[in-house]
Order: C-alpha cells, then sequence, then structure tokens
C-alpha cells in the first residue's frame, strides 16, 4: 500500500497542541493520573513560542496547509502565552481554516477581544469566508455545574470570555459535555447560546471506566462521583437512566494487562497475539478531519498520524485497565521512529514512512486503536455527537 495520506506534501491540515498548560482539572483528561489533581509525569509543562513555531514549520509548509485545529489531550492552547503571535503570524502567509477549543476560563477580555479580531478576519469578508475560522468553548453547564467536570473553571471568566469573544463579531461554538448533574439546564443553555450566537453541540463523555467517574483529591480519595446524562429509550425516546457498561475482561486478559502495567513484556513478544485479523473496515478520520490529510503533533514535537494516538502517547495508566492494551499495541508499532520536530523536520520525518505499520493494518484491521476509533462499527467521533453527521 503506497503512503499519499502522509506524504509531506500532501497534507492539508495540521492539529498542533500548543500547550501542555491548564487551569482546569478535569477528571478524566489524560493530563492529570487516575482522575485526580496530580500532573501525568508523563508530559513536560510549558508552551509554543513563535519562534519554536517558525522551526517547525516553514513558510512553504505553512502556504500548504488549508486548516490548523489549535486543541490538544494535554493543555488548553489558549494558556499558550504567543498564541496571538503565532495565529497572527499564520495568518499573515496564508487566510486559512481554524479551529481552537478552550474551556475559556483563563485569561482577561483584551485577550478574548484581540482572539475574536483575529478569528473574524477582515469585517468586508463575506459570510462564506467568515465560517473559515471559529473557537469552540467547551463549556459543561452553568453557573453551579460547569466546575464539578471543569474542576477549578471560574465560571465568570468563563461567561466573560464567551460575551467578549462573541462581541467581537467572531464565529462561536458552544460544546457541552452531557451529565446528570447538567442534562436539566440543556434549555436554559440554548437560550444563552442562541443570545451569544453560538450553535451548541451536546456531547456524550468519555470517562465512564465500568462505574461512575471518580473526581479525586491529590491523595487519590474520591472527592465526589460523577454520573451519566439519561438516554432516549428505544421506540419512544422517553429518557431512562442505562446503567454504565460494567468492564468486561477475562481473567486471562486481565493477567496480560498486569503484565503491561509491570513492564514485563515487549512489545515484539506479543505482536502475534495482538495483531489478529479483525472484520470490518477502517474509515480513517485523519482524512476527513480539517481540509483532509491531518497530522497531529503533540507540544513535546513529537509526531502522530492522528489525535486518537496523540491522546494515548504520554496518557498514565498504570493501574488501569482501559486502554492500556491500545496504548502498548500503538506504542509498540511505532516504536523506534524518529518523529521529533525538535530533532528533525517535519519532512524529514514523514519522508521516512513512519505510520507504514498504521496504515498498512487498515487491510486486516489489525490495530486495535485504528478499528476502535475508526473502525466501521466502532467509530469514536459518532459516539461521542448526538448526531452521526456533527464531526469535528
Amino acid at each position: 500500500m503506497e503512503n499519499t495520506q502522509w506524504a509531506y506534501e500532501n497534507l492539508r491540515s495540521v492539529h498542533l497542541e500548543l500547550s501542555t498548560l491548564c487551569n482546569s482539572i478535569c477528571p478524566w483528561c489524560p493530563r492529570y493520573v487516575d482522575f485526580s489533581p496530580n500532573v501525568n509525569p508523563n508530559i513536560v509543562e510549558g508552551a509554543y513560542t513563535l519562534e519554536r513555531f517558525k522551526r517547525h514549520f516553514p513558510r512553504d509548509f505553512i502556504q500548504q496547509i488549508e486548516f490548523w485545529t489549535f486543541a490538544g489531550d494535554y493543555g488548553d492552547p489558549c494558556t499558550c502565552p504567543e498564541i496571538l503571535d503565532i495565529i497572527e503570524y499564520i495568518l499573515s502567509i496564508k487566510d486559512c481554516k481554524m479551529q481552537i477549543n478552550t474551556n475559556g476560563g483563563m485569561r482577561n477580555t483584551k485577550f478574548w477581544q484581540q482572539l475574536g479580531e483575529l478569528m473574524r478576519g477582515s469585517p468586508d469578508e463575506t459570510y462564506t469566508q467568515y465560517q473559515k475560522r471559529y473557537v469552540i468553548f467547551s463549556v459543561d453547564g452553568l453557573e453551579d455545574t460547569n466546575h464539578i467536570y471543569r474542576r477549578n473553571v471560574k465560571w465568570h471568566k468563563v461567561i466573560s470570555a464567551m460575551e467578549t469573544y462573541s462581541d467581537s463579531g467572531a464565529r462561536g461554538i458552544w460544546e457541552f459535555l452531557k451529565f446528570k448533574h447538567n442534562e436539566h439546564q440543556k434549555e436554559e443553555v440554548l437560550q444563552i447560546g442562541k443570545k451569544l450566537g453560538f450553535p451548541v453541540r451536546f456531547k456524550n463523555p468519555n470517562g465512564f471506566e465500568g462505574a461512575p467517574m471518580p473526581a479525586k483529591d491529590k491523595d487519590y480519595n474520591i472527592s465526589y462521583e460523577i454520573h451519566p446524562a439519561k438516554w432516549p429509550r428505544d421506540g419512544d425516546g422517553t429518557l431512562v437512566t442505562i446503567p454504565i457498561k460494567p468492564i468486561e475482561a477475562t481473567d486471562k486478559q486481565l493477567d496480560f494487562i498486569k503484565m503491561i502495567n509491570a513492564d514485563d513484556v515487549k512489545y515484539k513478544d506479543v505482536a502475534h497475539i495482538l495483531e489478529q485479523p479483525r472484520s470490518g473496515c477502517i474509515n480513517c478520520q485523519a482524512k476527513t478531519f480539517g481540509a483532509g490529510n491531518e497530522i497531529r503533533i503533540n507540544h513535546d514535537g513529537t509526531v502522530w498520524p492522528c489525535s486518537f494516538f496523540g491522546h494515548l502517547s504520554s496518557k498514565y495508566l498504570k493501574g488501569r485497565i482501559v486502554s492500556v492494551v491500545h496504548q502498548f499495541q500503538a506504542l509498540g508499532i511505532l516504536e523506534g521512529i524518529q518523529n521529533n520536530l525538535d530533532n528533525n523536520t517535519l519532512k524529514e520525518i514523514l519522508d521516512n514512512d513512519p505510520f507504514r505499520k498504521v496504515y498498512e493494518s487498515w487491510d486486516d484491521n489489525s490495530v486495535l486503536l485504528c478499528s476502535h476509533s475508526c473502525g466501521q462499527e466502532q467509530n469514536t467521533m459518532e459516539k461521542i455527537y448526538e448526531r452521526p453527521t456533527n464531526g469535528r
């Protein structure tokens, strides 16, 4: 199979993690260890500077990119001190599309006004061009509920950011994770979104690993638990409480996970067990995200085939069950690749075809992360959004 998707000259979209800093302490976030506020030891806290950005992304590369996403898994892009400078630099080279995901609970009104002006562009642009750039505000409730999942995020900061950004005339979207504690606020959220001019997307959260989601303290004691929202019942659509599906794992599987967690096995020794052919086909979402042919780059400079690999790359899973095998295999098949932009240029990295084992696995669906994220029957993004057509 020929590599066309991740060929340097074919890239059209970049998902860049600008920062590993964050004001929020969301329980399930991979920035933290085991639902606690303790920062993941696998990450280095910091943020991109404009100078580093210029070193990693030459002008000719910026000119070929149609869509930039600033999100990530280990930090909020709006904590990056030089995000405005970076955006301004990109737009000075190419009038491209852009998406920023943020919890909105940081910075001051001057920042949100300036960000809005950059994202809005020229007042002379047509409506179609206006749609090019937008900020997604991840806000899961109102003053009395948003902080339950978005721990440490202050409501007055959030609503000020959303209002100031809205007043700039820029495009915004409100994404709302549905839980038991906030599901009653749906209509009020829609009304506030209408006033702001932000469409609201309701999302189904991850994080229920066979039980209610624990919000733990620094000593790993459970401070409180978060429960899922109700789901429409098949047939009449009545909202009902659906029991959390227990983790299904045999004793043999649990022993295998325990072995992985103890670092007692190398991937090459068990690859034949994990790389089993599976039914179905892969519809790689990196082909369609943004403007298509997307690459993921973490703050540490590592380059990954997509956001699902980037998410798992540094996640701390010692003592956990969910995603342990997926991470073990994902890192195992990519072991030894030279994929850091601090050491090699992006062209040098991709010219070495580092993701060959990923795209070659699509023939028999043998990589679990690809199968469960982008498989025909397991599309992760379709599960997260209320409507299957609500892609990123």
